[in-house]
């Protein structure tokens, strides 16, 4: 399952969502804004999309489940305007095995960072001048 939302991301129902009866583990990596980037304080970052990002989204979810043996993944990513705090991405897995969840989730991320469709631009709190 792929999704794309401008909505905050409910991490509490992801769960619930990839649990199988097969499933011995479910692994999920949730990527949050952070505060600090490059030693800047962040005040937000804004995601927008340029092109095909849900064609992009699609390939990588095929991608994964041709090389993980897992019962279902889920991978979504957020567009608009983030705070600190605010998930950014979440790619989660659930599989008869952790080393297929945890390989899944960790390719995903890497894959997440490679996407060209979604724009990143961050927003750097302004230093206050002193007189």
């Amino acid at each position: 399952m792929i999704e794309i939302t401008n909505s905050p991301i409910n991490l509490n129902t992801i769960f619930n969502r990839l649990k199988k009866d097969n499933s011995g583990s479910i692994v999920i990596h949730d990527a949050i804004v952070r505060k600090t980037e490059s030693g800047k304080n962040t005040h937000s970052i804004v995601f927008e999309l340029e092109g095909d990002a849900e064609g992009e989204m699609r390939e990588l979810e095929r991608s994964l489940l041709e090389k993980w043996p897992v019962e279902d993944v889920l991978l979504i990513r957020r567009t608009g305007n983030l705070s600190i705090g605010d998930v950014i991405s979440v790619a989660a897995a659930s599989a008869e095995h952790r080393n297929a969840a945890f390989g899944l989730c960790q390719e995903a991320v890497n894959g997440f960072k490679k996407m060209r469709c979604f724009k990143k631009d961050e927003v750097f709190e302004k230093k206050e001048e002193t007189l």
